[in-house]
């Protein structure tokens, strides 16, 4: 009872009203205005795919997308295995609009667990780190 006397008592209030019109007027106003957004240049990668293409070969597919890049800018890619068991070969040089670059790896030895390193370089850069078994 004491809470609803008290309730009752603010809605009545005068002060109460006005800090409804100055609460409303402020999220009128904060809602409509203009925000001044910075632009950010960025390349996100997508999930690496390897494909087996024959006996020994294998092909790393590393892709990309990213935001206020033009199409034509080039970018460097990347793909190094800290292994003797396989060679890739590269660096591949593409264009952001390619999206994607493939590296062709070839295993000498079977049943060895090797680390990769990969990414995409130009303004902005991504580097990541894998582990498979050929």
């Amino acid at each position: 009872m004491f809470f609803y006397k008290i309730h009752k008592n603010l809605i009545h209030n005068e002060s109460f009203t006005y800090l409804d019109f100055y609460s409303f007027t402020f999220l009128f106003a904060t809602a409509f205005s203009k925000e001044d957004l910075v632009p950010v240049q960025e390349i996100n990668p997508k999930p690496l795919i390897i494909k087996k293409v024959g006996h020994n070969k294998l092909i790393a597919e590393v892709t990309w997308d990213g935001t206020l890049e033009n199409d034509n800018v080039p970018v460097r890619t990347k793909f190094r295995c800290f292994s003797d068991a396989v060679t890739v070969k590269g660096p591949k040089h593409a264009l952001f609009g390619d999206r994607k670059v493939n590296f062709e790896i070839k295993v000498h030895k079977k049943n060895v667990n090797v680390k990769c390193r990969y990414g995409v370089q130009d303004g902005s850069t991504f580097i990541k780190r894998i582990r498979f078994q050929t």
